[in-house]
């Protein structure tokens, strides 16, 4: 079914879309018309950009159900982190996981503050949290929602206890591994700041991401939201990268995102039951309330290497090899991987 749409799905068992997410035919085609607009109207293309620009932010408003004024379509997670932690007030205390993704960790320690670490626990990571916030006054907690090298799905339950808890707490979160791969709404969620890339699971392309900011966030560093716009768009932006965004979401929009999302979570059951029993992966992820539909096997570079012989897309990471499943894969692809696993492919 989805082969049609994603034509890379019918090479192989594309188990990749944590590295990064297939791109459609129609994407390509919307692209390619878009190129030709610019092609054959020169400076007129650069004009309607700015419809282009409005166009996406209505479209990341609605998909996010954030205010418009607040979401901004930027680069990429690390350029949008950087534009807005630079307004921050300088030493104030930031709670950082050891071994989270480098470009969130170096967007702080290149700024003026206090940064502290926990370390990395599969189990127990929120109490950890919990606790040293608690002890340390922490004034920044920042973390991906989703952990790149494991999988982990950090607990948005915890997260919204912890701010009724601490209520000046200004919690800022990397969303390239979750966004397009989980129903969310910023507005009713804890978040003061949230970026994510758009070249994985929103299935954008390179050169695109979103940036969300709470009001809590302008109220604290006494700007308006104009502010960060004109930072942001200071001199000319990627109008085919932003346009492929737009396309992108409206895309899920179409398909039905909510039913796609519950679709990609029956998998995803099917999917950690079925490598749990078998030792696949780490005991740990059984134990958690909810993880990802991110994995990592357990297992070597030979192993690594039959997979691939397989025509099974993933990545080495860590000490294992990371595989993710998007709302294209299929009951299938999970029996077709369980039989290499077995040695019988």
């Amino acid at each position: 079914m989805y082969s049609k749409i994603f034509p890379l799905l019918s090479k192989g068992i594309y188990l990749n879309t944590a590295y990064v997410g297939l791109m459609s035919k129609g994407l390509v085609e919307f692209r390619a018309n878009n190129e030709k607009d610019y092609l054959q109207k020169g400076e007129d293309y650069k004009k309607n950009s700015y419809k282009t620009l409005e166009d996406a932010h209505r479209t990341v408003s609605r998909f996010f159900s954030v205010n418009l004024n607040n979401a901004f379509v930027v680069n990429n997670f690390s350029s949008g982190i950087r534009h807005v932690i630079r307004f921050l007030p300088k030493k104030l205390k930031v709670l950082l996981i050891d071994n989270d993704y480098p470009s969130l960790i170096t967007a702080f320690e290149e700024e003026d503050f206090l940064i502290h670490k926990v370390p990395m626990l599969d189990l127990g990571l929120e109490d950890q949290i919990d606790d040293y916030i608690s002890k340390n006054q922490i004034d920044i907690l920042a973390l991906s929602i989703v952990q790149y090298s494991t999988g982990l799905l950090i607990d948005i339950n915890f997260l919204e206890s912890l701010k009724l808890k601490h209520p000046n707490l200004i919690l800022i979160g990397d969303g390239t591994q979750f966004l397009g791969a989980h129903k969310f709404s910023f507005d009713s969620s804890p978040f003061d700041v949230l970026a994510a890339s758009g070249y994985k699971w929103l299935l954008a392309g390179f050169g695109n991401g979103v940036l969300m900011i709470s009001k809590r966030y302008l109220d604290l560093i006494n700007k308006e939201a104009s502010v960060i716009r004109d930072i942001i768009f200071k001199g000319h932006f990627n109008i085919l990268a932003t346009a492929s965004l737009n396309f992108a979401i409206q895309s899920l929009e179409k398909q039905g995102f909510e039913n796609l999302m519950n679709q990609k979570a029956v998998l995803t059951e099917k999917v950690k039951n079925s490598l749990s029993e078998t030792n696949q992966i780490g005991s740990w992820v059984s134990k958690r309330k909810q993880h990802s539909s991110i994995f990592i096997l357990e297992g070597n570079k030979d192993l690594f290497k039959n997979l691939k012989k397989s025509k099974i897309h993933c990545v080495l990471r860590g000490k294992g090899i990371r595989i993710s499943f998007h709302y294209y894969n299929t009951e299938e692809d999970l029996f077709y991987l369980e039989n290499v696993l077995r040695g019988n492919n």
